[in-house]
This record gives C-alpha cells, sequence and structure tokens, in this order.
C-alpha cells in the first residue's frame, strides 16, 4: 500500500513538472512571418506532419515597436475552437522592454477534427500606431494585421501504436498491487471522485464568472472607444476609410467578445451569418448589425464618401446597438 501511494506522488510530480515546462518549437516548425509597420508577427505551428491524436502547437511572437501597441485574439480553452480545430489549452506572455517596445508570445494547443487536409485559419490583430512621424493621418487609427492561413495533412491513428501501452503496462505490473486489500482500493476511488466532483464544480463556477467579466469588459472597453470617437468628431474626406474601419472593428470586436463569436477570418458576410445564428441577437439587432457593416464595407470596399451628418449617424447606431445589446445581468447588477 504504501508502494503504491509513492508511485501515484511521483507520477504526479512529473506530470506537474511537464505541464510547467516551456514548450518551444522545433527546427522543422512551419513559420509564416508577417510584418505590418511597427509590428512584426510571427506564427510558428507543430509537428509539420502531425498523427489523429497528437497535440498541435501554434505559437504566436509578436514585436510592436516603441509607440506601437497590438491586441492579440485569444481563445478560451474548453468550448472554444480556431476555424474546425478544437482549443484544448491557451497561454500567454507580454514583456516591455527597456526601449517602450513590447513582446508578446501566445500558446494554443489544439485537437485535430479529424485525419486529412485541415488549415488552421489566419487570425486577426489590431494595432495602433502612435507615431504620429512615422504613421502620418493614420496615427492613433487602429488598423488591422491578419496572419496566413497555413494549411496541415494530419495522417491517421497508427494501429499498432494503440495495443503496445496496454501490452507493456500488463507485462509490469507491480506484485504488491495484488495484496492491497479491496477495502483500500474502494476509499482511494471515493477520495479520487469527490476530488473530481468538486474540481468540476469549480471549474464551472469560475469559468461562468470568467465569462460575465469578459461580457462586462467588452461592452466597457466598446463603449470607451466610441467616445474617443465621438470625442474626435466627423471624419475628414482624406481619413474616412480609416474612420469606417475603426468603427466596423469596434463593433465586431464587441460582439466577438459578447456573445463568444469566434471567427476573426470571416468576411462581413460570413460574420453576419455566423451572429445570425446565435440566439442572443433578436431579429431587430441582426437587421440593425446587417444595415451597419453593409454600410462600413460601402465605405471601405466601393468607395462610397458619406457627409459628416450621415458618418455620426453610423456613430451613434453603433453606439445604440452596443448600449441595446448589453447583458442584462450586468444591467441588474
Amino acid at each position: 500500500m504504501k508502494r503504491l501511494l509513492i508511485l501515484l506522488l511521483v507520477a504526479c510530480g512529473h506530470h506537474a513538472a511537464d505541464q510547467a515546462a516551456p514548450i518551444e518549437p522545433p527546427k522543422d516548425a512551419i513559420s509564416k512571418p508577417v510584418e505590418s509597420g511597427p509590428v512584426k508577427v510571427v506564427e510558428r505551428v507543430w509537428p509539420a506532419k502531425p498523427n489523429l491524436g497528437d497535440p498541435i502547437y501554434v505559437r504566436l511572437d509578436i514585436d510592436a515597436a516603441a509607440g506601437a501597441t497590438v491586441d492579440a485574439p485569444f481563445q478560451e480553452a474548453g468550448d472554444a475552437r480556431l476555424g474546425r480545430f478544437h482549443v484544448a489549452e491557451f497561454s500567454r506572455d507580454a514583456k516591455r522592454n527597456a526601449d517602450g517596445s513590447q513582446h508578446l508570445q501566445q500558446l494554443y494547443t489544439l485537437d485535430a477534427p479529424a485525419s486529412g487536409k485541415q488549415r488552421i485559419p489566419p487570425l486577426r490583430l489590431e494595432m495602433v500606431d502612435a507615431r504620429a512621424d512615422h504613421a502620418g493621418s493614420a496615427a492613433g487609427k487602429t488598423q488591422e494585421i491578419l496572419t496566413e492561413e497555413i494549411p496541415l495533412d494530419i495522417a491517421p491513428v497508427k494501429t499498432e501504436a494503440i495495443g503496445a501501452p496496454l501490452k507493456g503496462a500488463v507485462g509490469k505490473l507491480d506484485p504488491d498491487v495484488g495484496g492491497t486489500p479491496w477495502m483500500w482500493i474502494v476509499l482511494i476511488a471515493s477520495i479520487v471522485m469527490v476530488l473530481g466532483a468538486g474540481g468540476v464544480l469549480l471549474y464551472r463556477a469560475t469559468r461562468a464568472r470568467a465569462k460575465v467579466a469578459a461580457r462586462r469588459s467588452a461592452y466597457e472597453e466598446a463603449v470607451a472607444k466610441l467616445e474617443a470617437m465621438e470625442a474626435g468628431g466627423a471624419p475628414e474626406a482624406e481619413t474616412v476609410d480609416a474612420w469606417f474601419v475603426e468603427l466596423s472593428a469596434i463593433v465586431r470586436s464587441y460582439l466577438e467578445r459578447r456573445y463568444e463569436i469566434r471567427a476573426p477570418e470571416l468576411t462581413t458576410e460570413e460574420f453576419l451569418q455566423v451572429a445570425s445564428r446565435n440566439e442572443g441577437l433578436s431579429t431587430d439587432h441582426r437587421a440593425l448589425l446587417s444595415a451597419f457593416l453593409e454600410r462600413c464595407d460601402r465605405v471601405k470596399f466601393a468607395g462610397y464618401r458619406p457627409d459628416s451628418d450621415e458618418s455620426l449617424a453610423s456613430l451613434k447606431a453603433a453606439r445604440a446597438f452596443v448600449e441595446d445589446t448589453r447583458a442584462r445581468e450586468e444591467v441588474a447588477a
């Protein structure tokens, strides 16, 4: 019995050490760099040729020069998805250097949905360049950065690898296990089940609180950005494109965080299709959102030039949409 407990403690210690150890990409990892002004993003994916069931790692290394800030997307572990991949784990780290530059690192651990040809979709980042000498008229405006799509060919699980661990385990069975009284086994199993159930309840409660906090943060951040745009007034003719890009990005970012819509790589039409399936949005909300985003696209892609009154009306409509879709539990609180 004593030997069994020692083996369990040693195994748990090794598991904790493995979890704490940093994960570095191998030399053959797929690497896709993207550079936009003062921001450089390097996306690495490994293993390059995974089997179904292998964890797939995606790491973003983001370097922003002094005067530039980056808002990087993230996925919560659990029900979150990155394209068709399930996000099993997620971690992030940020460091600011002495010269004012910033380095961010994000690590996703993904589970593949099936074997065959799959793809890691592009990830969307938001960059604000506050360097007036370098950014010109775009200084202080939100700009979008997209990483590249990364294809993966996932091989099926090897059948000979399935039975090997079990066969080895049977051959090395500890002789002391057969002498352990069954009452002790039942007691240990009961303790493990109780601890597991308590852990699940604690995880669910913590996650529920995190979701409420994320929704509140999404609303507060969107309102702050919209108020800043209101204070700046209507855009000039030469800045109207960037102005509407920033306005639509604020609304899209709010929706993604408020309703947990993970679709940074989708076009406006695809984004509207995903949003329309969300039960939290009423029919009126969907119609208002569709009209608003289509108006922004007309400015961004069709060369439409609204006057000052129409621009401010679009800003007012965005603010009304955010206020009207604010989480009801937050209002009650």
